[in-house]
This record gives C-alpha cells, structure tokens and sequence, in this order.
C-alpha cells in the first residue's frame, strides 16, 4: 500500500478530500443560512416599514379627519356667534326705534297738553273768566247736593273774580234747581300751583268738589288721551 495514499494514522491522506468537501459544504450551509437570515431580516423589515407606513397614514387621516371636525365646528360655532349677534342688533335696532317712535308720539301729546294748558292759563285773563268760575260754582254746588252754605276758594290773584262771580253763580244755581245757593269766598287760598277755578266746600271741609281748571284738565286729558292718540297715529 502506498504510504501517501495511507498517510498517518491520525490523519490519513484519503480523509483530507472528505474534509475539504465537508468545509465548502458547511460553507455553503452557512452562506445559505446568511443569505437565508438576510433575505428574512429584509422582508421583516420591509413589513415593518409597510406597517409603520400604514399607520403613519392612518394616522395622519385621523389627524386631518380631527383637524377638519374642529375647523368645521368652529365655523359652526362663529357662524352660529354671528348669527345670535345679528338677531341681537336687529332685535336693539326695532327696539330703539319703537322707542324713538314712542318718543316722538309722547313728545306731539305733550305739544297737545302745553297748547291746551296755554289757553287755559289766557282764559283766565279774559272777560269771560267771572263767568267761567260763576259756571264751575254751580257745577260743583249741583254735585254736592247738601243744603248748608258752602264756601268757595280759589287763588289769591282770581279774588275780584271771585266775588263777581258770586252772584252770577246764585242766580244760575236758582234757575237751574229752583233752590238758593249760599256761598261765600274763603279766605284761604288755592296754592300758586293751580291755574284757576274753584274747590266748593261745607264749612267743616268734609265735603268737598274740586273743580280746579288743573284737575278738569288732567279728568279731559285722561278721557280724550286714547281718542287723541287714535286721532294722532292711527
């Protein structure tokens, strides 16, 4: 036997081909297994990226989709501001209206009530004002209706009127009742205030009529008012 081809006995010269075979074969194995490692760490990496990617997109959708909502119902919500605040300003713009209409018709009645307070305050100064205050005597007499002398009063400055009157007064009150009025002027007068006539009284002051020109205005004025207004504005 060839010593070559027997070699050692620990290492025989057939086995060195059996090696070299088994290392490049265990060298393929494992360029295998790395290129088998690779090509999986590549995939799985791929997913990875594919699923982050995904989820970046979903993502961002959420986020665009939240983004949108909060944008819309923030316009809904200034829309809806704008809205309520233009209710409000047309709502203050009648109001003020009616109220500067309001203004205006009070402001023609009031015209109404200086124009007839005028007159009344010039009848007094007239010729005819003894008559005017002999007539509201005897209304006042008529309206009381007692048979104890009465006593009239009125201002300071009617005092000659006042007693002109009387008996322009008495004679009326006869002709119209057939019974005789007894009536003096009081010595007390009616404030500045008032703007003429007379209160007819009892003696004791218990029983009274006033029948003011001031108190016959504001009885006229209350009674005419709606009819002015209707007059006026409808």
């Amino acid at each position: 036997i060839n010593a070559e081809y027997m070699g050692t006995a620990a290492h025989p010269t057939w086995f060195k081909p059996y090696l070299l075979n088994t290392m490049a074969d265990a060298s393929k194995q494992i360029d295998n297994m790395v290129g088998f490692i690779t090509a999986e760490a590549r995939e799985k990496a791929s997913e990875i990226e594919q699923e982050a990617q995904e989820t970046y997109t979903i993502e961002k959708q959420r986020m665009i989709e939240a983004e949108k909502k909060r944008i819309k119902a923030e316009y809904e919500r200034k829309e809806k501001q704008v809205g309520i605040e233009k209710r409000i300003r047309q709502s203050n713009l009648q109001k003020e209206q009616r109220l500067r209409v309001l203004k205006q018709r009070e402001d023609s009645l009031q015209e109404m009530i200086s124009a007839a307070q005028t007159k009344l305050q010039g009848a007094t100064k007239g010729a005819q004002y003894s008559t005017i205050l002999a007539n509201l005597i005897v209304q006042s007499a008529m309206e009381l209706s007692v048979d104890t002398p009465l006593v009239v009063s009125g201002l300071k400055r009617d005092r000659v009127s006042l007693d002109t009157s009387l008996k322009e007064a008495v004679k009326k009150y006869k002709e119209k009742t057939g019974k005789d009025l007894h009536v003096t002027v009081s010595e007390e007068y009616q404030p500045d205030s008032e703007i003429g006539g007379v209160v007819v009284q009892t003696p004791d002051g218990k029983i009274r009529c006033i029948n003011t020109l001031r108190a016959r205005e504001e009885t006229v004025k209350h009674a005419l008012l709606p009819r002015f207004r209707a007059m006026l504005f409808d």
